[in-house]
């Protein structure tokens, strides 16, 4: 009677064992509380590219209104040289060998892929993304390139023509994809338009809200930041000098926008995520990045289809890059002028120069300096 109860009891054990197994090998390669986009959809045939609105602005009735927009958001390798004969000498023998040096081992890649993409997306309280910033992250080169888009450029809207929309701040686009398409589909709407109007697609995402920004801040300590001149609006200042920000502060600098332009908030975005980089790899050993990491793709709150594989990478590429190997890059200031729509809205036109400068930048073609 005993022996059946063992074996039933090293049965179940087993098959406990097994389905633990399952779960982390899921878990390992699947985001947990996210989707995989479908990318081969989300290239659309029909979009227009953003070449064109430099040609012309948007008619009355092509145009989604403020209003509207306000109701929505309720190396390089060298060649091998042939090796030398060695000259024989008369004393060879009786010479001593000399230990020859051991090959230097090259530490394994953090991914056996080349490269990763992936778009984040900073959310307002209306769904609408606030911050619109698309990476590349080169594992064979061991470097970052993050690039963003402003939230302003006015662009052709792809998948909203049934709904009457048709032109549209590219921040817009989420919120669209929500409201209309349901929830967790402003993801998709927002890659469909990326692609249609910038010929750029990206392999993962990750959405969350300033809210979510503020409380990883605080769950690190806080973000060092030190600013060149003073930045304010009419309700807050920060002087010059050295500041040390806890997340509620460094969300509020993050999103000033009064008293100078969207660039200006891109810049300031990028001050703190810097910073926030800093922090986490200079106080944080590599257990602990990648618990920060997987409890950020973890979290309900947070949209994103990163795997608990895809986090170790991220972890890992992170521990070897220095500040110097993360590059901040801005759309140049000659690849867009601003416009009046003629409903009174402030936009950008991006000019026909911005799909090629950010396809240079997610296909890892682009130069610092440029």
């Amino acid at each position: 009677m005993s022996d059946k109860r063992n074996k039933r009891l090293t049965a179940s054990l087993l098959l406990l064992l097994a389905a633990a197994a399952a779960g982390l090998f899921w878990m390992w390669n699947h985001p947990p509380f996210g989707r995989p986009l479908p990318v081969q959809s989300l290239i659309s045939q029909q979009g227009t590219p953003a070449s064109a609105l430099a040609e012309g602005t948007p008619t009355p009735e092509s145009t989604a209104s403020p209003e509207a927009e306000v109701v929505i958001s309720a190396q390089i390798a060298t060649e091998d040289v042939p090796a030398q004969p060695a000259q024989e000498s008369p004393h060879a023998e009786s010479e001593p060998t000399l230990p020859s040096a051991e090959p230097t081992v090259e530490p394994a890649r953090c991914s056996p892929a080349d490269a990763m993409t992936a778009a984040i997306l900073g959310l307002d309280e209306n769904e609408q993304t606030d911050a619109i910033r698309l990476v590349r992250l080169d594992f064979a080169k061991e470097r970052v390139s993050v690039v963003s888009i402003p939230r302003d450029f006015w662009v052709p809207i792809v998948d909203m023509q049934e709904h009457g929309i048709e032109y549209g701040r590219i921040n817009a686009t989420y919120a669209y994809g929500e409201v209309f398409n349901g929830k967790g589909e402003g993801i998709e709407s927002l890659a469909k338009n990326i692609q249609a109007n910038f010929g750029v697609s990206f392999d993962h995402y990750l959405v969350l809200h300033f809210a979510d920004i503020q409380k990883y801040i605080d769950l690190i300590g806080g973000v060092d930041v030190t600013l060149d001149q003073p930045v304010f609006d009419r309700e807050r200042q920060f002087a010059a000098g050295e500041h040390h920000f806890d997340g509620e502060t460094a969300v509020i600098f993050m999103r000033m926008r009064e008293g100078d332009s969207d660039f200006y908030r891109v810049r300031r975005q990028s001050l703190v995520l810097t910073a926030f980089y800093k922090k986490v790899m200079h106080e944080l050993n590599l257990w602990q990045q990648v618990k920060l990491g997987l409890a950020i793709i973890s979290d309900r709150s947070i949209q994103t289809d990163f795997s608990a594989k895809d986090a170790y990478a991220l972890a890992c590429l992170a521990s070897r890059i220095q500040s110097e190997d993360v590059a901040f890059i801005e759309i140049p200031s000659d690849l867009y002028h601003p416009m009046t729509t003629n409903r009174g809205a402030s936009v950008i036109i991006p000019h026909a120069g911005v799909a090629g400068f950010l396809q240079s930048v997610m296909d890892g073609s682009y130069k610092r300096g440029e």
